[in-house]
């Protein structure tokens, strides 16, 4: 691998722009393949250059300068974390590989724009058969491989004492992790609705950690700041706005609050209880869009969050079997060696 990796390595490139959450979606098959990672973000390009020294880095302000670069560099494939093609495509002799980030049950996930790629990942099952039954496996380019963003997570990598302590949280208190999605037309977040409530009605028995979307940030930030500003009066309240990995808050939360979010389904693999909050009563969702509010309690009354969460302290094994036939459905072979398993296709699909 080590030989093939030195003969592809300098024609492998990533494409990252400001969404800083598809960052942990492409660096740990980076780590694999080698190559480098272009953006035209700042705040990526400092994330990168702080966080991930060891993967090389290309920052150009615009797509054009982008474009120029990789045919200097006679790059022959791009991996994408999002639809981003669009960007690319007319570049002659590329190869075009999407590795999705998040594992929502969002339709954006399963648009027929991965048709356009020569090449693109799944996750596990679930998200197999909702491609297949969608046509959008017919050219073959789909592969399954895992989740390489979690493969820490299923090698044990993570520590979530460590965390704690950097995140100065009281070991002793039980830890609720609020992390909606960004707002949309389809009123999927459950932030404007709930973000006051679920702040000013905090038992005092329970550390609360917010962790908004990053798009909640950049978009919403009035909001964000009220958020902060509820957040110093109370006890055991810490906001996260500029974490583009959930995935070490993800291993410190007993019980995650959630809604139509990706998030929702990574929790999974931590194998701990949620609660779901919804805009709108459950029925007046499309079923395949809400599959994990099985795993919880559904909550539709701001009023009501608090009770139900302190439900699920009371049984938190409740909903257990439900998330555990999710969890098979969602992660293929979560052994720790997706972003191998990636790397491999990459550097199969550059050798034909």
């Amino acid at each position: 691998m080590n030989q093939v990796k030195a003969e592809f390595s300098k024609s492998i490139a990533y494409f990252i722009d400001f969404s800083i959450q598809e960052i942990p979606h492409v660096v740990y098959i980076a780590r694999k393949t080698g190559g480098v990672v272009y953006t035209n973000s700042e705040q990526t390009a400092r994330i990168f250059q702080r966080d991930f020294p060891d993967i090389s880095l290309k920052y150009l302000q615009n797509i054009n300068a982008i474009k120029n670069d990789m045919i200097r560099s006679k790059i022959r494939a791009i991996v994408y974390p999002d639809y981003h093609i669009r960007y690319f495509k007319e570049l002659r002799g590329v190869k075009h590989i999407q590795v999705f980030h998040g594992l929502s049950d969002k339709r954006y996930d399963y648009s027929r724009q991965v048709l356009d790629y020569d090449l693109f990942f799944i996750s596990g099952r679930y998200s197999y058969e909702k491609y297949r039954k969608k046509g959008l496996l017919r050219k073959g380019t789909g592969k399954l491989i895992g989740y390489p963003k979690f493969d820490r997570v299923f090698t044990g990598e993570i520590d979530g004492g460590e965390i704690k302590s950097k995140l100065n949280i009281d070991k002793s208190l039980p830890v609720v992790l609020y992390a909606p999605t960004w707002v949309d037309k389809s009123l999927n977040s459950s932030w404007k609705k709930f973000y006051r409530h679920i702040i000013y009605n905090k038992p005092e028995w329970i550390h609360l950690i917010v962790k908004p979307h990053p798009n909640l940030v950049r978009y919403r930030r009035d909001e964000i700041d009220e958020c902060k500003e509820f957040a110093r009066k109370i006890d055991s309240v810490t906001v996260l706005e500029d974490v583009y990995d959930i995935t070490p808050v993800l291993a410190v939360a007993d019980i995650l609050i959630g809604d139509v979010s990706s998030v929702t389904r990574e929790f999974l693999a931590f194998k701990r209880p949620m609660v779901f909050l919804s805009n709108k009563p459950k029925w007046m969702w499309r079923k395949e869009k809400i599959t994990l509010w099985d795993c919880g309690y559904v909550v539709t009354d701001p009023k009501k969050i608090w009770h139900y969460v302190e439900k699920t302290v009371e049984d938190p094994y409740k909903f257990f079997e439900h998330i555990e036939n999710h969890f098979k459905e969602t992660f293929y072979k979560p052994d720790g060696h997706a972003a191998d398993r990636a790397a491999e296709e990459i550097i199969k699909l550059l050798s034909a």
